[in-house]
């Protein structure tokens, strides 16, 4: 039965998953807990960055929306002022600006009710700027010389924000290859600057530092304060011990099990899931402790440092790992096999251990919520070979981010899952690792081994058959990654369909151009694990709809066939990334851009389309080539291809461009040759980038050729 508490966790989780963890729109203040500030206050305000300034410059400027409140009041002046506004703009940081005052025998109280109550009313007034995606600051103010003076201060909220312009540039901008990883960086440093303001703050309050290290910590920057911890836990973990944990002495013990417990108190957990679970097994020897050590995951890997301890002379429990995915890496420069951020030790070398607590920590960075587990299962493996068991400590609310290795494991993996709920259900990710490793899935009242349940493509379950558990809602399909190493090894291209039957779900390259088929053989969806599929220069007429079950395929190449048109399955193929359907008679396609998303090259080259509608859903496309078909126009939204570099739309029908044509900012080539433009939009000197522009073969008057050539003077022409 679910109590009470498990109920609360089960809609909390619920809503955290629905919301896809990070998706824009989460809201950032619980709105109850700002109803009680004598409660939550301090919580509420710990969401801030806080700032100190003489005295702040009410500059009126057209970044942002002064909302005033007053000294000590929290209704707004003017509200019109961001009403009038806010459906034409982009909201992208908020400042609380109050005064330091009063201040009594030189300390200053923050006001509590008066912070909620400004953030309620500024919530009252519009809802939607209860967002993660925010920067929220707090400024106060210092010039305070008595009741008089500070009354002339300015008190209240400054929405700042960007144009619709500014907005798409700055998109665009982050969206680059190049500029990606820098802008990952700056946003995982904002979501990440809490953590560690809270982390330095528990070290300076416990007695894991000695007050040496304290003192010089004291006044320093944060950013100062916590290379200077990393540095001094770095030190203690270059130091293995020789002395035994059985030598230890009592109170060396004593000191260790209280310093643990104190870490516990600061990293709280919803239940003693480790602790049960290694009770229940005292026959797991010499076990290599594998722990999720990032965010809500520190007090359980703690719960296995606290369990050996107290039984130091029975635990199995030999060798320790903590991974944090990736020191601090972006999401961009993530790559499988290789994210990093893996630590390892012996368990009985407990002053190392305690190190790596906090120096793990500290040089993790939030990230996405995927974590690299089997990574970190076979590095330790590889540094700890002689191990028996392999325990994972698992998040059951994050997914796997390297789940395709796992069948480089070679031992079972017994899975601990924290956080699980009965009515929430068991991570897919987590039984996909239990099952394919022969291990089993571990919860506070059960043991859940030798699953019954039937594996599909990498990290996918199509069926349970198992009545002890199910799976949550939990959605950790595969996310498209464009440096994919697998570990460093390079895949074989399968030539021969036979062979690649017999090893299906080996099979990653399957190339079975120019062999004459007149079928798509329909064991094909069987693989499973299939990335590129290559069916060119056949006589292929026909598609079957089960292809779209490779739901992992990135590249695929039909073209040179007789296809006239698609299954409308393929809306499934939602990862893909380079599709060849050139030289067909396909006459229709406006069904499938909505979901082709990451598509970033299209070739549909010699094929009877008549209609580019909806091709602007393509927002990741680089690449197309339409030459050789029927359109006679394009869509207006057009210009929301930001990303498109390359554009080929030669011998075709088009009469005109839209004006939004100038919007392809990010584009290089432009091929118009054979069609029967008679002009250009306005504003061609938009395309900043272009280099090439072909428009031989149109009707263009030599009145509009100047005119083309003096707004894109650096460009190649061809008329």
């Amino acid at each position: 039965m679910i109590t009470r508490l498990s109920k609360f966790f089960y809609a909390f989780f619920c809503l955290l998953v629905l919301g896809n963890f990070n998706a824009k729109g989460q809201k950032y203040f619980n709105e109850s807990k700002l109803k009680e500030p004598k409660k939550y206050g301090p919580e509420v305000k710990a969401k801030f960055k806080e700032e100190f300034v003489y005295e702040y410059k009410v500059d009126q400027g057209k970044h942002a929306v002064f909302l005033r409140n007053g000294l000590r009041s929290s209704k707004f002046i003017a509200p019109q002022l961001w009403l009038n506004k806010r459906d034409s703009i982009y909201p992208y940081r908020v400042d609380i600006v109050y005064s330091r005052y009063p201040v009594h025998d030189g300390v200053y109280n923050e006001i509590y009710p008066l912070l909620c109550n400004r953030l309620i009313h500024l919530f009252e007034m519009d809802g939607a700027l209860n967002e993660s995606d925010l920067e929220w600051r707090t400024i106060l103010q210092t010039h305070i010389d008595n009741d008089d003076q500070v009354n002339t201060l300015f008190h209240g909220v400054v929405i700042w924000y960007r144009t619709p312009d500014e907005e798409s540039a700055l998109t665009e901008k982050a969206n680059s290859p190049e500029n990606a990883p820098l802008v990952q960086t700056e946003i995982a440093a904002q979501n990440s600057l809490k953590e560690t303001t809270q982390t330095i703050e528990g070290l300076r309050n416990s007695e894991l530092l000695n007050d040496s290290v304290k003192s010089i910590l004291s006044n320093k920057p944060l950013d100062v304060q916590k290379q200077i911890l990393k540095s001094v836990f770095v030190a203690q973990a270059a130091k293995p011990s020789t002395i035994k944990l059985e030598e230890r002495t009592p109170l060396e013990m004593f000191q260790y099990k209280r310093q643990v417990a104190e870490f516990l108190k600061f990293n709280p957990i919803s239940d003693s899931v480790v602790w049960k679970v290694m009770e229940r097994h005292p026959e797991w020897a010499d076990a290599l402790v594998v722990n999720d050590w990032t965010g809500s995951m520190y007090g359980y890997g703690a719960q296995v440092v606290s369990w050996h301890l107290l039984n130091y002379k029975s635990s199995g429990i030999r060798y320790l790992t903590l991974f944090n995915d990736g020191d601090g890496k972006t999401n961009a420069t993530k790559v499988i096999g290789e994210t990093g951020g893996i630590y390892t030790t012996e368990a009985g070398d407990i002053p190392k251990v305690l190190s790596l607590f906090n120096l793990v920590r500290l040089n993790g960075s939030g990230g996405d919520r995927q974590e690299n587990n089997v990574e970190a299962i076979l590095e330790s493996i590889k540094q700890f070979p002689d191990h028996q068991e392999i325990i994972l400590i698992a998040d059951n609310y994050a997914c796997i981010r390297d789940i395709e290795l796992a069948t480089k494991i070679n031992k079972p993996v017994r899975v601990i899952i924290c956080g699980y709920i009965e009515g929430f259900g068991v991570n897919p990710h987590l039984a996909y690792l239990a099952k394919i490793t022969n291990g089993g899935l571990y919860t506070l009242e059960e043991d859940i081994e030798n699953l019954k349940v039937e594996l599909g493509g990498i990290g996918e379950i199509l069926n349970v058959k198992d009545k002890r558990f199910s799976l949550s809602i939990l959605d950790c399909r595969p996310k498209p990654i464009y440096q994919i190493k697998y570990g460093k090894e390079s895949f074989k291209t399968y030539t021969s369909y036979d062979t690649a039957y017999l090893e299906k779900l080996m099979v990653r390259q399957l190339d079975l151009s120019g062999q004459s088929l007149k079928n798509v053989p329909s064991d094909i969806k069987k693989m499973k694990n299939l990335m590129e599929l290559n069916l060119s220069k056949n006589d292929i007429s026909q598609v079957p709809s089960q292809l779209a079950k490779l739901g992992n395929l990135k590249n695929l190449n039909l073209s040179q066939n007789h296809l006239t048109k698609l299954p409308k399955s393929f809306v499934k193929l939602s990862y893909l990334e380079n599709l060849d359907l050139s030289d067909n008679h396909l006459e229709d396609l406006s069904l499938f851009y909505p979901n082709w998303y990451y598509l970033k090259k299209i070739d549909l080259s010699n094929n009877q389309l008549e209609s580019a509608e909806g091709i602007n859903n393509l927002k990741n496309l680089q690449y197309a080539n339409l030459s050789f078909n029927n359109f006679a126009e394009l869509p207006v939204e057009i210009h929301q291809l930001k990303k498109l570099v390359s554009l080929d739309l030669s011998n075709n029908r088009l009469l005109y461009l839209p004006k939004t044509f100038s919007g392809l900012t990010k584009i290089e080539e432009i091929n118009l040759e054979n069609n029967q433009l008679g002009s250009l939009p306005p504003k061609l000197y938009r395309l900043r980038k272009l280099k090439s522009l072909n428009l031989s073969g149109n009707p263009l008057s030599e009145k509009e050729k100047e005119r083309i050539r003096a707004e894109l003077p650096n460009v190649e022409l061809t008329f």
